[in-house]
């Protein structure tokens, strides 16, 4: 092993102490905790695991006695015809009845005894009196919209309306990765988190998704970026900003989970893609003590040890704590490409009172990685053989001594919730990022004959400062028969990049099957220079139930502005675009657990850099949706289906003008339609399952721009599909744990992902066969050997089992990416 990689070990284990000293912490805390805690009073504080589906109130309550061990008593209080939400996760009592009562006009008192009074509320005004009712009665942990879930399958979202909503309840397709479906598979990476999801296309770059854009496209929009930034994603529901080449990039370990909210969402998180966003929730301190260490190692050298811990600070529960981080050290299937991360998160929740909560939320993360985002190759060689062959499949098109990517990742914020009374509360969500970026590379610009490529040479340091604030007002309450959940909101995001680039347009070639490397050349200054960029919002929403019938309704007015200083010219450009956003949706919920709906949503991305005819800026382009789909949740089974229908169509969107040339038209259109079906379970006898299938019918509807294809002819881009957007896409995973007997705890798992051809240039001049590869999965839980061994499991995982090699994507005749080859991976994880 080379110095560096001596090095780097070094760095893996001291972050890896990080995670065994807090395990000594945990131990030491959890102490007085455990003892006080039997002498509160247990309404008090106890929290109870629930998983009550909607349903009729009484039944709710029977069921919520049942669990808790209350006994609920009516003093004449209308609740007849009224359904109760799904109410689950793990709450207090306190808790779970204000969400099952909540918007119904009937307050609750606690008692004496162990009993509840239900009472009128005076602000309900009209409730009709009943006879005094008496409900006598009596847990594995379920997920609310930002919590842990127990297996693949969650029930509650953020994403799709910003508050705590039931996936049957959201109009509109949310899928959701799980961080115990993340750790099956050991996801290294959004793309490898991602895989299994329909409508989803992420890792399109191979390896090099690595170093920053993550290339995520959803529903045929967005990752069309070579390294820049995903202007679609988002951690704890706020956007990630960066501009150029600064991206997040950050580490999935840290996540909770992951949703994506499918179509357009600018009517609740503004500017963005059409498509729709990806959601990533951080890991947030939890009531109950958990603690994990784990350490891997496989494919390429891999080191990479993990630790999550989290528990009450104090006796009665008003400070909790988590730690989470990860570091790795690994070589990679590309030649000189060795990458070191390092990255902690540590967070602490204060609860006060019942009503009030704060959540501090702050990371590190830091990059080390030899190679470059930008190892694309020609399609002759890759996709077709070249007079040689394939070029292999480690080939480096950079430079080892030049080569670089060092990027460092650093927030900062807290989310802060207050209760009022049962009709208002309040949010505040805040977040400070900084990112860093030092980075350089030489890559392929052209082929100057079938065996030899043309290179240039490029390189920037580039830094950039994101706040983001969202203040949430959310209203409870009914109007007659309908209830209401009313969100208003303002938000606003400041980003100030600075960028300073060189270039070198004739780097020495290379000989694409006898590479030799360590060739002098130089480079010169090409950019320098300062943005700044901010966006302000005004939204609401109204999500209304009557009966079976719920909908949504919501509005948004956006404001954006950009400037834009060249420090080597002096000249600045300045830009600004206004928007209204609207959302609109319905859906009806059959006994049988069917819940069909349709919506409508818009969206609109700004065109920056773009100028009409005359000088004035471009407006943005447009998006908007209509979806028709359906939901299913059997009752009494822990999976979920969902099948949708969607027509996405982007419109405004800048195309030549051909008769003032540098200047564009707002003419131009892309239109996007297709079918998802997607399910999830995790069954009680140790199955668990997910399958997906994505078809998608994508094409250019109307553009004045030209492309040339691979034959050097020249066509119109109208007509054409967009490049990397395969029609067919389909998934299927499953895994069983076996429960009694000699190998229990012993499980099993296999998995299939096909991706069909797609474009590999604007022009539609060639196509990128489809592929279809294997994953696998073998654990065991070593708690069942004895004692010694409690908390103890192992487990071998691998992906692209049969080693196939393939392209994943290509975006132009020598832009082409091989996908990632067979890695095997090993795991030792003890829990506590």
């Amino acid at each position: 092993m080379t110095k560096r990689g001596r090095m780097s070990g070094k760095w893996v284990g001291r972050m890896f102490g990080v995670g065994v000293s807090g395990l000594a912490v945990s131990i030491g805390l959890s102490v007085p905790s455990q003892a006080a805690d039997t002498a509160r009073p247990a309404a008090a504080v106890q929290r109870f695991s629930f998983d009550l589906p909607a349903q009729p109130v009484s039944d709710a309550l029977d069921a919520f006695s049942r669990i808790t061990g209350l006994q609920v008593v009516s003093t004449g209080v209308g609740l007849d015809g009224w359904r109760a939400g799904p109410v689950r996760g793990e709450l207090s009592a306190d808790e779970a009845l204000r969400s099952l009562l909540a918007g119904s006009g009937v307050a609750y008192r606690m008692g004496p005894g162990g009993t509840v009074s239900l009472f009128a509320s005076p602000r309900s005004g009209g409730a009709t009196l009943l006879a005094p009712i008496s409900i006598e009665g009596q847990s594995d942990f379920r997920d609310g919209a930002w919590g842990p879930v127990s297996g693949f399958v969650a029930t509650h979202a953020a994403s799709g309306t910003k508050t705590d909503t039931p996936l049957m309840e959201t109009p509109q397709s949310v899928s959701v990765v799980t961080r115990d479906e993340m750790d099956l598979r050991k996801a290294h990476s959004l793309a490898d988190a991602l895989g299994y999801t329909a409508g989803v296309r992420a890792g399109t770059m191979g390896e090099a998704n690595g170093y920053g854009g993550d290339s995520t496209s959803i529903r045929g929009f967005g990752g069309d970026g070579t390294t820049g930034p995903s202007y679609n994603e988002y951690l704890d529901g706020m956007r990630l900003g960066g501009s150029g080449y600064v991206v997040s990039g950050l580490d999935p370990a840290l996540f909770e989970r992951i949703e994506v909210l499918k179509g357009p969402a600018s009517v609740l998180y503004g500017q963005s893609t059409p498509g729709g966003i990806v959601n990533m929730v951080s890991k947030r301190p939890t009531d109950q003590p958990h603690g994990e260490v784990e350490f891997q190692t496989g494919s390429y050298g891999r080191l990479q040890g993990n630790f999550d811990i989290s528990d009450r600070a104090d006796a009665d529960g008003t400070l909790l704590y988590r730690l989470s981080g990860t570091a790795w050290d690994t070589d990679s299937q590309t030649r000189f490409s060795h990458r070191m991360r390092a990255a902690i998160a540590p967070a602490v929740t204060i609860r006060p009172n019942a009503d009030t909560s704060l959540t501090i939320l702050t990371r590190y993360q830091k990059d080390d990685f030899g190679g470059s985002p930008l190892n694309w190759l020609p399609a002759v060689g890759t996709v077709f053989a070249g007079p040689n062959g394939r070029i292999a499949r480690d080939f480096f098109a950079g430079d080892p001594n030049y080569s670089r990517w060092r990027r460092q990742n650093a927030a900062a914020g807290y989310l802060f919730e207050h209760h009022f009374d049962d009709v208002w509360t309040v949010r505040q969500n805040v977040r400070y990022m900084y990112n860093s970026l030092d980075f350089a590379n030489v890559y392929i610009s052209t082929l100057s004959s079938p065996t030899t490529a043309r290179r240039q040479a490029f390189g920037m340091v580039e830094h950039s400062n994101d706040w983001t604030i969202d203040n949430q007002a959310e209203a409870n309450f009914r109007t007659g028969l309908v209830g209401h959940k009313v969100l208003f909101g303002v938000d606003d995001q400041i980003l100030r990049n600075d960028t300073d680039r060189v270039l070198q347009a004739s780097a020495p070639p290379i000989d694409l099957y006898n590479p030799g490397y360590d060739r002098s050349f130089s480079v010169r200054p090409y950019q320098k220079s300062r943005t700044a960029a901010n966006q302000n919002g005004l939204y609401f929403q109204d999500q209304m139930d009557l009966g079976r019938v719920s909908g949504v309704f919501g509005l948004r007015q956006d404001w954006v502005d950009s400037r834009t200083d060249n420090l080597l010219t002096g000249i600045r450009t300045e830009q600004g675009a206004h928007a209204l956003t609207k959302r609109a949706a319905l859906m009806y919920h059959f006994d049988s657990g069917v819940a069909p709906y349709f919506s409508y949503s818009e969206s609109f991305d700004p065109t920056v850099g773009s100028y009409l005819a005359g000088g004035a800026p471009a407006k943005p382009s447009d998006g908007k949706q209509y979806e028709l789909g359906a939901k299913f949740q059997p009752s009494g089974s822990n999976s979920m289906i969902t099948a949708s229908l969607f027509d996405l169509t982007r419109t405004n969107v800048a195309t030549s003008d051909v008769n003032n040339p540098g200047y564009v038209l707002q003419s131009g259109e892309v239109s996007s339609r297709g079918l998802e079906l997607e399910g999830k379970a995790s069954l009680a006898d140790g199955l668990n399952a997910t399958a997906a299938y994505t078809f998608l019918d994508a094409k250019v509807t109307s553009s004045n721009d030209t492309a040339t294809g691979i034959d050097g002819v020249k066509v119109s881009q109208k007509g054409k599909r967009p490049v990397r957007v395969p029609e067919h896409t389909a998934s299927l995973w499953l895994d069983y744990t076996v429960q009694s007997g000699d190998l229990k705890g012993a499980g099993f798992g296999t998995g299939a992902r096909y991706v069909g051809p797609t474009e590999g240039d604007a022009a539609n001049s060639f196509r990128v066969p489809g592929f279809l590869l294997f994953d696998a999965m073998v654990q065991y839980d070593l708690s069942g050997l004895g004692t010694p061994f409690h908390g103890w499991s192992t487990s071998v995982t691998a992906t692209n089992l049969g080693d196939t090699r393939y392209v994943s994507s290509c975006f132009a005749a020598v832009r082409c990416f091989y996908g990632s080859g067979r890695s095997v991976y090993a795991s030792l994880k003890f829990r506590w």
